[in-house]
């Protein structure tokens, strides 16, 4: 006899949730600041609460009412207390609570008062180092996160082996009688007096909370950081900057970089960063007192050599320009601008370290410096950089700081190869290698960044070479991929980052030199000698088209690795913890990934631990950023577009059709038919409540570790208990789901446009060509409503300076658009009135369409432009003017004659063929899976 089916599951709003209460007299002084930021700006407002009062509250059940019913779901209460450890591992967070139960019912007469259901306080205590203040907000973090992964489905009655599903390791429920649950556990979707506890099937399992509680943690790294790219166009507003501190904290991290070429204030030097929008010394006070109260150190990530452009471009420092992007060295003048800009960079900042920069100086002595300097010392490259690296160290130590730099000119220029396979191949073998540091001076720490390898045996070969020339291992900077794209791509991100790391932790090394670790850090993993700094970067290439905040996953997987020895992180607890921290659904982020890669999983193939003899032989690869490209190709040209095909047959436009519709489910219906945002629309799509002011879903859906790398295709819980269902309420940062969905919806509309109109024209198919152009409109309309969505987006994240890069080509696209459109439907026109392909309907005569062209007069400054010009060349038709003296000769543009009273003239022309039509589209790239730039395909013409 089959079984019955299972109930279908309660709306997420329906079940139980959980605050935490945190004890006032509980916080230390030095992060008291940070929590009532935390507090205050969390984005679900009930979460977390400051219990200013000297008692604690009761566990629960509490209720509040609720707009449907006389209260609304019960509320469990939390109370969490701060314990300060000087004798704890430094690097070590501990989480203990004060019982096994935080709901403990022994079930009563049935006609006891509901009083008697009440449960005395329960307590949970995070212990920390008081000298790592970072690690009380990890442990906040960590607790959030078990408040929303809890939820468990309860099976048939008289079941000893309940099975989490949903998304949740497999824990057996304690084993009591589960007539002894706490009703109040349990959805209220079915009263609890109405029901036994076995029906009711979803409730808070208290065995799993005291089972996730009761952990130590502890970083296999001294500094878990970050770095922001804020100079290529976009610069974070200080309220984004303060929402991602307020995240990184509760994540574990305890550094943060801000990388700033030219967006900062240098008093006196008004070019420096000219129109920029660049922090003012004020700015990066109060980032730093803000940082400081969360326990995140902020360094100063600057350039002193190369990728100087912004500033090089104007004649102020023309005299200390080698090429367009490299600093003069050996130039006195570019020393006394470099000590200015690291006064500048550091004098507002706690942190004695300081980030140099000094990455990819390609051309460095190649250009004025040949000319000034290479006939008399006929310096090598190599020569070149470390001298000047030891003239800034010499200012850096002037002014008592640390510096670090790029490590990847110390290859490059030895093994004369500036592409990434210098800096990735062989070490080179140069006198400066086999001279000990290569000439580096001592107390300069290198930062190894590599963005391009999944093997973990890439980046321990390397990070041997770093140890080789620089006598100890190398910061470790991985790469979150948000560069040139508009969504990060995560699963590829997850790739690299699982290989970087596990290849840091499992680092150990001999090494002569001394030390820089400072009192109290351990080196290496958890004590040993190898890498004990790491950073995730934030790079924005290409225009910084990105949501930045489509990397939050990112941070968290990132962060989650370094607080684990495993080679790979808990994926329910990621799960829990993004919804807890960010208020979004993990997965839906994962799945916007998949407007560049349509099958994430396919890099899945690639082993963590393959043998050594493979890995060494491992390529660099890339992510491609196909919805960017797709984007902004020109609408009648695209010629990137067939490679597309090359991807096995895969139908794009269903592809987009299906996030398209993906999307619009999770945000709840309706809102793709809106442009930018409008009054009265839905909670989650307010910018100013969930975007850079941001101050309970369960977890994934129990799928195996590896699936962290891409989302369910599509999303589905367990066929026997589904999850429980979620709307943007439940999920509220899911907001950000907005641009993946109008992106997803032009692009619907764009991809094969261009060999649609192909075919439609040479086949003399007039009736699909009409279609066709409807649909080209269609797009220009969704390109509009992006462009708007998207510039709301970024007025809210950054400063509005850089803003108008990207604007200009939203426009250029728009207009091309129109462009199409307009001589589609003149063709059409041309048709319709029986007219053929190539064969004009008349001979046509200027002026067109004014039969009174002596009537009209042209401005002066049409006058003055029109001056030379004298007949128009049309054909073989030639219009001439009166007193034209060479009637035959031939010209490609409307000419008329300067006169007296000078005439308006219509120059649009009759459109009988689109040539641009008539030539077949050919495959350029080989692959699909293309990472271009906006120039390279947005016009075929090279320029």
């Amino acid at each position: 006899m089959a079984s019955a089916p299972p109930p279908p599951p309660p709306p997420l709003s329906t079940l139980p949730t959980i605050t935490l209460s945190i004890l006032s007299q509980s916080i230390p002084a030095r992060i008291d600041k940070g929590i009532q930021e935390i507090q205050r700006n969390h984005i679900r407002s009930g979460a977390i609460l400051v219990n200013r009062s000297n008692l604690p509250v009761p566990s629960g059940p509490h209720f509040s009412p609720s707009p449907s019913s006389s209260h609304g779901p019960p509320n469990w209460k939390w109370n969490l207390v701060f314990s300060p450890d000087p004798s704890m591992h430094p690097r070590s967070v501990k989480v203990s609570t004060s019982s096994t139960n935080f709901a403990p019912h022994t079930p009563r007469n049935p006609t006891d008062s509901n009083h008697n259901l009440f449960c005395p306080p329960f307590f949970v205590t995070v212990s920390y180092p008081p000298s790592h203040p970072h690690l009380a907000f990890r442990g906040l973090g960590h607790v959030l996160g078990i408040t929303r992964s809890l939820v468990t489905p309860l099976r048939e009655s008289g079941s000893r082996d309940l099975k989490v599903k949903s998304g949740h390791p497999h824990l057996p429920l304690p084993p009591t009688d589960e007539g002894s649950l706490h009703p109040h556990l349990f959805s209220t979707c079915t009263p609890p007096s109405a029901t036994p506890p076995h029906q009711r099937k979803w409730y808070l399992s208290p065995h799993r909370a005291e089972k996730l509680l009761n952990v130590t943690q502890t970083s296999n790294f001294a500094t878990i950081g970050t770095m922001i790219d804020c100079s290529r166009n976009g610069v974070l507003n200080l309220g984004s900057a303060k929402y991602l501190l307020r995240s990184l904290s509760l994540m574990g991290y305890n550094m943060l970089q801000l990388y700033t070429e030219d967006t900062y204030r240098i008093q006196g030097e008004p070019f420096f960063g000219y129109m920029r929008g660049g922090y003012t010394s004020q700015e990066l006070s109060q980032l730093d007192d803000y940082a400081f109260h969360l326990g995140i150190e902020l360094i100063p990530c600057i350039q002193t050599l190369g990728h100087l452009g912004q500033i090089l471009q104007w004649p102020r420092f023309l005299g200390m320009r080698d090429t367009a992007e490299v600093l003069l060295a050996e130039w006195e003048e570019t020393y006394s601008l470099l000590e200015r800009m690291i006064r500048s960079a550091s004098h507002p900042l706690r942190s004695k370290r300081i980030h140099l920069g000094m990455d990819e100086t390609h051309g460095l002595g190649q250009g004025r410096y040949h000319s000034i300097f290479g006939r008399l010392n006929a310096k090598e490259a190599t020569t070149i950089f470390v001298e000047h690296l030891g003239r800034v160290n010499e200012i850096c130590r002037k002014l008592g700081l640390e510096p670090m730099i790029w490590s990847d000119m110390l290859f490059c220029l030895p093994s004369m190869n500036n592409s990434l396979a210098g800096y990735y191949g062989p070490r080179p073998k140069t006198q400066a290698w086999e001279s000990g540091r290569g000439g580096i001076p001592e107390g300069i720490d290198l930062v190894y960044w590599d963005y391009y390898h999944t093997s973990v045996e890439s980046y321990s070969a390397r990070i041997r070479s770093h140890v080789e020339l620089g006598g100890k291992p190398p910061w470790m900077a991985s790469g979150s991929w948000t560069w040139s794209r508009f969504w990060t791509s995560l699963p590829f991100t997850f790739l690299t980052c699982r290989a970087n790391l596990n290849a840091s932790k499992s680092s150990s090394f001999s090494s002569s030199s001394s030390s820089t670790s400072r009192p109290g850090e351990l080196e290496g993993g958890h004590g040993g000698d190898g890498v004990k700094h790491v950073f995730l970067t934030i790079w924005g290439d290409e225009g910084n088209e990105v949501d930045l905040w489509s990397s939050l996953p990112a941070w968290l997987y990132y962060a989650e690795h370094c607080y684990t020895e495993s080679t790979e992180v808990d994926v329910t607890s990621l799960k829990a913890k993004f919804d807890s921290v960010v208020g979004a659904d993990f997965d839906d982020f994962v799945m916007a990934s998949r407007l560049d890669d349509p099958s994430p999983e396919m890099h899945q193939d690639q082993p963590s631990a393959a043998s050594a003899s493979e890995e060494k032989e491992e390529g660099i690869r890339f992510s491609a950023n196909t919805s960017k490209w797709l984007l902004w190709s020109d609408p009648m040209f695209s010629f990137v577009e067939p490679s597309l095909n090359l991807r096995g047959g895969l139908d794009w436009e269903a592809h987009y059709a299906w996030l398209e519709e993906y999307f619009d489910q999770r945000l709840g219906g309706g809102s793709v038919q809106r442009s930018g945002f409008e009054e009265g629309e839905e909670e989650g799509h307010d910018f100013n409540r969930y975007g850079s002011n941001l101050g309970e879903g369960v977890a994934g859906d129990g799928e195996d570790p590896e699936r962290v790398f891409h989302s369910p295709s599509p999303r589905e819980a367990t066929a026997e208990y589904p999850s429980p269902s979620t709307t943007i309420r439940d999920h509220p940062f899911n907001a950000r789901l907005k641009l993946p969905l109008l992106l997803a919806k032009t692009l619907r509309l764009k991809v094969g446009l261009r060999q649609k109109l192909h075919e439609a024209y040479v086949h003399r198919d007039w009736n699909r060509l009409a279609n066709l152009t409807e649909r080209m409109e269609e797009c220009k309309r969704s390109v509009e409503q992006l462009w708007n969505y998207h510039r709301q987006m970024w007025e809210n994240l950054y400063k509005p300076n850089g803003w108008e890069t990207l604007e200009l080509r939203y426009g250029g696209l728009i207009k091309r658009m129109e462009t199409v459109v307009d001589r589609l439907k003149s063709f059409l026109r041309h048709i319709e009135k029986g007219g053929q392909v190539g064969q004009p309907l008349t001979n046509p005569t200027f002026p067109i369409q004014d039969p009174n062209p002596r009537q009209q007069r042209l401005p002066a400054e049409e006058d003055e432009i029109l001056r030379d010009l004298q007949v128009f060349q049309l054909g073989d038709q030639t219009v001439e003017e009166e007193g034209d003296p060479d009637p035959n000769r031939d010209f490609s543009v409307l000419l008329c004659k300067r006169e007296e009273n000078p005439t308006r003239t219509d120059w649009k022309l009759e459109v009988d063929r689109i040539q641009e039509l008539e030539e077949p589209l050919l495959i350029v790239y080989g692959s699909p899976d293309q990472l271009l730039d906006y120039h390279r395909v947005s016009r075929p013409t090279y320029c």
